[in-house]
């Protein structure tokens, strides 16, 4: 469930848009992306084969802030593959910056059967180096608030995430270091949880994370 870091809808509106893009001062882009295993708030998707996630994205933005977008990945081991659709709006006012949007999940059919796709509104404040983002699912009858707090040392970041999902709570530290615009090293680990593993909770063991993003012109 993507980025993070880090929006939906309207795949289709993208695609159509594409030649009218200089006339209406917005910009289109692409990337596509490889990492040693799908790290999710903290969660290693990929699963014990530990198979490498291939992502790609889309992406629409209007210079009012509005935007929206697609990404498609691999990697995640119960699910199979994603592909998230997501639309918002981002401004900044005098170095407040904020971002609201709603992003959707898409899962592959082999997996329609054993679990719904999914839906969060989103919400996140951002000042100099640091940021604070909401995630709440959709669904009424979910519980749970995903928060993620950061901070950027550019080119060092940190990030501490908590579910309060009543079934399983759980607090995750990320530490980040970007070599270049292109590759990351992430180290994470889930510092403190409501249910032991034994007893069906998270793997508290750390991950290290290799991820390169290659730019695509369009």
């Amino acid at each position: 469930m993507k980025k993070l870091s880090q929006a939906i809808v309207l795949a289709s509106a993208l695609t159509a848009g594409l030649a009218a893009v200089q006339s209406v001062n917005a910009e289109v882009s692409a990337t596509a992306s490889v990492a040693t295993e799908y790290l999710w708030r903290g969660q290693n998707l990929s699963g014990t084969s530990g198979a490498p996630a291939f992502s790609g994205s889309l992406d629409y933005a209007h210079e009012s802030g509005l935007y929206a977008g697609v990404w498609a990945g691999s990697g995640d081991a119960a699910l199979g593959t994603e592909t998230d659709l997501y639309v918002g709006f981002a401004n900044e006012v005098e170095g407040f910056g904020y971002d609201l949007g709603y992003v959707t999940y898409i899962y592959s059919e082999s997996a329609a059967d054993e679990f719904d796709d999914a839906a969060e509104f989103y919400l996140g404040f951002s000042y100099d180096l640091a940021g604070v983002k909401f995630y709440k699912s959709s669904d009424s009858d979910v519980d749970g608030l995903y928060t993620l707090v950061s901070l950027d040392f550019d080119p060092v970041g940190v990030a501490i995430g908590n579910t309060s999902d009543v079934e399983n709570e759980y607090t995750h530290i990320d530490l980040s270091y970007a070599y270049n615009d292109n590759l990351t090293f992430t180290y994470s680990k889930i510092v403190d949880q409501s249910v032991d593993f034994e007893d069906g909770g998270l793997d508290k063991s750390g991950r290290f994370v290799v991820g390169y993003s290659l730019p695509i012109e369009l």
